[in-house]
């Protein structure tokens, strides 16, 4: 089941100019809170190179931004899998902040949520059922219980974090419980316009081909569709599979009052972040020099600050049920 997406429309009448430490079940050794420091960026320690956006303060921003962003694209739903009105363990897979795990902890009492990450860098006070783990998902098997979980959950995790979807379902699959759901929302790392005004040789889609570029190199993709999602879930036995598809405007050119309002967060948090996503993959992956990568940096932010160019991200959400009886 696919919701079809209908194109964004825009507003012609908008002006041109807009513009703590860790609860966790790891023992936070030296080694953990020992970041890496690149071109004056921190990076995780723990499994050290493998995660190649920062985790400093300036990418903390610009994960609560992205996260306020999709809130507004979701109309407030923290997720749609239909769980259970009162489950007992929510899984977070690449949790960042946090603030996900938070805001559903609060819904849902009566659950334990448990939010994993390479990095140490959610707050200390929170809900009194809510947890945060330092845990690799790429490393199998996990350790969480089989058939102990009412939902497991990604956001925004594709290549990052999460690069064998097959194997990430397979592994997801032993931990839920019968019944229970599986969620991913997740994106494809190509900006596009339903109206040409993102032209191909622009330097936005340059810059997404290098990202991709970057990625292969290392070993994963950036580049998602919802039918790779929906496919491997499938393949790993989970039915009732639900496909929606949404499309994350960068600025504020959308007429639709909410999408404009998604679409204000959405910018501010590519300008807020661009240079750390961008870093260890010029560098590192593509040998790129910083001032080089710099220059190309400052021709995608003046392309996205234009009005005229009416770019989102395809942002889409895959969530299955694990059959309760096999």
């Amino acid at each position: 089941m696919a919701a079809h997406v209908q194109p964004l429309a825009d507003d012609p009448d908008y002006e041109e100019n807009y513009q703590d430490d860790v609860t966790s079940t790891a023992s936070l050794s030296s080694s953990i809170l020992a970041y890496e420091v690149e071109h004056g960026r921190s990076y995780h320690a723990y499994n050290a190179g493998k995660y190649v956006l920062p985790n400093d303060e300036e990418e903390k921003d610009r994960m609560d931004i992205q996260y306020h962003a999709l809130r507004i694209l979701f109309e407030e739903k923290l997720f749609y899998a239909p769980i259970d009105k009162n489950p007992q363990c929510i899984l977070d897979i690449g949790t960042g902040t946090g603030i996900w795990v938070m805001d559903v902890g609060d819904e849902y009492v009566s659950a334990k949520v448990i939010g994993t990450d390479l990095s140490p860098i959610q707050p200390r006070f929170v809900p009194p059922n809510v947890q945060f783990e330092i845990h690799d998902c790429t490393e199998y098997p996990w350790t969480f219980p089989e058939n102990s979980i009412d939902l497991v959950h990604t956001r925004i995790t594709n290549g990052f974090a999460v690069r064998d979807w097959k194997a990430f379902y397979d592994e997801s699959y032993k931990t839920i419980k019968p019944g229970g759901w599986i969620e991913s929302q997740e994106f494809d790392l190509m900006a596009f316009s339903d109206d040409k005004t993102l032209p191909s040789d622009s330097a936005v889609v340059k810059w997404c081909k290098l990202m991709n570029e970057g990625g292969l190199k290392a070993g994963f993709d950036l580049r998602l569709t919802s039918e790779t999602l929906r496919a491997a879930m499938e393949e790993a036995g989970f039915k009732e599979i639900t496909v929606l598809e949404f499309k994350l405007p960068i600025g504020l050119w959308p007429a639709d009052p909410r999408l404009r309002e998604a679409g204000k967060f959405g910018l501010a948090a590519m300008l807020q972040g661009l240079q750390g996503i961008s870093l260890a993959t010029f560098t590192r992956l593509l040998g790129w020099q910083v001032e080089e990568m710099e220059v190309l940096l400052a021709q995608v932010r003046s392309e996205w600050r234009r009005r005229r160019v009416h770019s989102y991200w395809p942002i889409f959400v895959v969530y299955g049920r694990k059959p309760l009886s096999e």
